[in-house]
């Protein structure tokens, strides 16, 4: 039986959704990832030995410079995405980096031209490209089904124990950016204005909810809604999205995933969706979504369903939203 060709892979962030890309990883049969390093190396050594990699780099430097790696992916906080996307162009190798791609334009337009004068791949993890109702939602627009989209609404809502973690970023770069994102894929438009409002329950503290108002080139209206407010104990994901058309509406429903499960301790919603974990191994729209860019890494082709310059554009509206809900004003693109 013949084998499979192996891109070979090295992991730079060894955090929970860095063993979530291992998970994913295990389970594609044409991707072996062969090294990994962290700034806490004994969590590397510990996923390192969950995993069965053979290689603990001291950083993302050594990682980056190994002749046997073809490929790299990036899940290290936000704000250190370009340190080890940057290094690892630079030793040519291809790279997938977490969302947002960064946390500021010069960064973003600083790894988008380090990509093209590598002439290597440089693909940003919006995975809502991958998940199958969003997916199915922008193929019946593409197909012009559902007419013209008039106005697009997403909710994205995390409990308060996440935003402990996550507030060391602005909270609409670190759930909102997706639906930014899938806007601007199903609209194909650029953003014209936004408008956003915030509330941070400690004074002068990072945001715990959001709103903000997108008006697109020809007229649709994006609403977005997030927070760090659900309740601790919350068992399902709130994600949901509605597509207001000309000739009909889409709704897409993550909360009500159709899998409920009772113990006698309680219930809970698993997700079915993002990362659904079965037999030791991630499924739904993370293996999705590295399985893509594996191929593509393999094949020598440039990725289609999502670009850099995707991620610097979804990034670009994002900062506007930051900027609106801090000024009170609005922001014109």
């Amino acid at each position: 039986m013949s084998k499979f060709p192996k891109l070979q892979i090295g992991l730079v962030g060894c955090g929970s959704f860095g063993e979530s890309h291992l998970a994913a990883f295990k389970g594609i049969p044409y991707v072996q990832v062969t090294a990994v390093t962290d700034v806490v190396e004994s969590r590397a050594r510990n996923l390192a030995t969950k995993y069965g990699i053979d290689q603990v780099t001291r950083d993302y430097r050594e990682l980056c410079s190994l002749p046997q790696l073809d490929a790299v992916s990036v899940v290290t906080t936000e704000d250190q995405h370009l340190g080890p996307v940057l290094e690892a162009l630079r030793h040519g190798k291809h790279v997938f980096v977490e969302k947002p791609i960064a946390t500021s334009i010069e960064d973003g337009e600083r790894m988008l031209e380090a990509s093209r004068k590598a002439g290597r791949i440089l693909m940003p993890g919006h995975l809502l490209r991958f998940e199958a109702r969003y997916a199915l939602v922008k193929e019946q627009l593409t197909s012009g089904r559902l007419g013209q989209i008039v106005s697009i609404f997403a909710r994205r809502n995390r409990p308060k124990k996440q935003g402990k973690i996550y507030k060391r970023t602005p909270l609409v770069l670190e759930t909102a950016i997706h639906d930014i994102d899938t806007m601007l894929w199903y609209t194909g438009k650029k953003v014209k204005s936004v408008n956003a409002f915030e509330v941070a329950l400690e004074p002068g503290g990072m945001a715990d909810l959001l709103w903000a108002v997108l008006q697109f080139e020809g007229g649709a209206v994006g609403v977005l809604q997030t927070m760090w407010l659900l309740p601790d104990k919350t068992e399902a994901l709130d994600d949901a999205m509605q597509v207001v058309t000309t000739s009909g509406i889409a709704n897409v429903d993550i909360l009500h995933s159709g899998l409920t499960l009772w113990h006698e301790e309680g219930h809970e919603m698993p997700d079915v969706s993002y990362e659904p974990r079965i037999c030791g191994s991630v499924y739904g729209a993370l293996r999705e979504e590295l399985s893509y860019f594996a191929l593509c890494a393999l094949e020598g082709r440039a990725p289609v369903l999502v670009t850099a310059e995707d991620g610097v554009n979804a990034l670009r509206v994002g900062l506007a939203v930051v900027e609106s809900a801090r000024t009170g004003g609005t922001v014109m693109m």
